[in-house]
This record gives structure tokens, C-alpha cells and sequence, in this order.
């Protein structure tokens, strides 16, 4: 039997643990009974409420495909059986991605896309779609490698951005070792501007490259708690870095 035993955490981790107690317990006063039973009200509902809206929105989807494919579950079994619809809807996805993959598949659903982009009312539905999906997969592409913070687009202001090529030896993009760096615009990080940045003027980020997706997509909603810590006097920001950076940096 060990002789220590960690004690489980009792308060509620991150975001609501702060909202708990926001002051944290080293305020010195303490708050009334009302007080702390108010907080813990705000926190329960704040945990019901995207529980609520997932299962509403899971059960509007079930009962929306059942109601769908219930022609073709009374047709070849007689009745209407509950869930045939999702399971439908399941294999034709399956289908559909094999058909992608395939390479004359390929090219009919990218004739299908060019139909669909001339029909005036859907062609805008579907490419704001197609754009949300695109979004959606940008963060598992191998191309993006570390996630950045330059000095973009002015003087003293700075922006997140996604490395996808090091450049070791000086080139006509810069005459000395850089990144190709993509900053991409909230909250569509699929359209944006590609940079050249001396590799000394730019300061790496130690968040995921999902994270910074997520902060690009959410307009700075959702933070990554190492970008929520103190700043780092050793790692001045790309802002900072000094004249010399200003005067030899790429494409001066």
C-alpha cells in the first residue's frame, strides 16, 4: 500500500476555476455565502450550457436525417425504424470519400464544384462552406511548422503566423537566413499574406499549430494559456529587436 496519496483537485480546472474565483484566495477578504453560491450558479450553468446545445443540436440532426430517409426505410423494411437515417448518412459519407480519393472521382466532384460555383444563390453557400471546411483542416496540414509572432503590418504591431519554409542560406527573397512566414486574417485563416522575416526578427511560439488556429479563428477569443504567462525580458518581441534589424531585413 503507498504511503502517499495525491488528493484529486476539487475546484474546477482553467477558465472555470478562474471564473470561481477570479481574485484567487489570497485576496485577503472573504466573500459571503451569497457571493460564493452566486459564482458556483454562473459556473453550473456555463457547464450545462454547451452540453444543452450540443444534445439539441445532435437530436435536430437525428431527427432530421430520420425524416429524410424515412421513405427508404419504410420502402425496404415495411415501418420506420429509428436511427436509419444516421446510418445512412454515415455509409454515403464513406462513399463519398472513397469517390474523392479516387482519381476519376476527383475530377467529377471537382466538375460538380465548377457547376455548382455558376448556379447564382448556391455558388456563395457553398463556397463559405467549403471555406469553413478548409479552416477546419488547416490545422493538421504538414506544410504549417511552428507557429510565430512578427512584426506585422506596420511598425509596433504584431501578428500570429505560421512558418512553411526555413530558409538556411541568404537568398534573392533575403539576404540572410529567413522563414517564409503565411499570417493568415481572422476569423478565415485560409486567405492572408505571404512574408519573408529574417529569422532574427521573428519570435516562435511554443503553442500547437492547432492552438494557433484556434486563436486565429475564435479573433483572439481563445488564448493559449503559455500566451497568457509573463513576457519573457530574454525574448524581446519582433517589434523590439532594434534599427539593426530595420535597416538589413529582407527586402531593404
Amino acid at each position: 500500500m503507498p504511503t502517499e496519496m495525491v488528493e484529486p483537485d476539487r475546484h474546477p480546472p482553467g477558465f472555470y476555476r478562474r471564473l470561481a474565483d477570479p481574485v484567487g484566495r489570497s485576496g485577503g477578504r472573504r466573500r459571503s455565502f451569497a457571493s460564493w453560491l452566486r459564482r458556483r450558479f454562473v459556473v453550473g450553468f456555463l457547464v450545462v450550457l454547451p452540453l444543452v446545445v450540443t444534445l439539441f443540436f445532435a437530436r435536430f440532426l437525428f431527427q432530421l436525417m430520420d425524416r429524410w430517409f424515412r421513405p427508404i426505410s419504410n420502402q425496404l423494411f415495411g415501418r420506420e425504424i429509428p436511427g436509419i437515417g444516421l446510418l445512412l448518412v454515415l455509409a454515403i459519407m464513406l462513399l463519398l470519400g472513397a469517390i474523392a480519393t479516387n482519381v476519376v472521382g476527383g475530377r467529377l466532384l471537382a466538375y460538380l464544384e465548377r457547376l455548382i460555383a455558376r448556379v447564382p444563390l448556391l455558388s456563395p453557400i457553398y463556397k463559405g462552406a467549403r471555406q469553413v471546411t478548409e479552416a477546419i483542416q488547416i490545422g493538421d496540414t504538414a506544410q504549417f511548422r511552428k507557429v510565430v509572432l512578427v512584426e506585422f503590418p506596420g511598425p509596433g504591431l504584431t501578428s500570429i503566423g505560421f512558418v512553411t519554409r526555413e530558409i538556411g542560406v541568404p537568398t534573392r527573397l533575403c539576404p540572410e537566413p529567413a522563414f517564409t512566414i503565411f499570417v493568415p486574417t481572422t476569423p478565415n485563416p485560409t486567405t492572408g499574406f505571404l512574408i519573408t522575416v529574417p529569422k532574427r526578427s521573428v519570435r516562435i511560439l511554443d503553442i500547437a499549430i492547432e492552438d494557433g488556429v484556434k486563436f486565429v479563428m475564435s479573433g483572439g477569443l481563445v488564448i493559449p494559456q503559455s500566451l497568457l504567462g509573463p513576457a519573457d525580458a530574454s525574448q524581446p518581441l519582433p517589434a523590439d529587436s532594434g534599427s539593426e534589424a530595420e535597416q538589413s531585413g529582407c527586402g531593404s
